[in-house]
């Protein structure tokens, strides 16, 4: 384990805990949104880097027994631009 997860590691013990985690999943088509939001620190970002961040994520949350997860794929949605998806997006939280 490297020093940044020794530390993220500690940091998370000593953190206080949501009651519910929402973890909104988006596959690997974020270089669309990418691209399309034009900011151009973000345009060379590798797709290989997105998948390896998204596996990291769910990996992470699927190995936290102790605490309430919700995984909600987005992939299909657009809840900026589109109320319907929104409101789809509200009504999919279990609290």
């Amino acid at each position: 384990m490297c020093c940044i997860e020794k530390l993220f590691h500690l940091m998370f013990k000593e953190l206080v805990k949501p009651d519910l985690y929402i973890y909104l999943y988006q596959n690997t088509e974020l270089l669309q949104n990418i691209k399309k939001r034009g900011r151009e620190y973000e345009q060379n970002i590798q797709p290989e880097y997105l998948m390896d961040i998204n596996k990291s994520y769910l990996s992470f949350i699927k190995s936290q027994t102790n605490m309430k997860v919700q995984i909600i794929d987005i992939s299909e949605l657009d809840f900026v631009n589109n109320r319907k998806d929104y409101l789809k997006l509200l009504g999919e939280i279990k609290l």
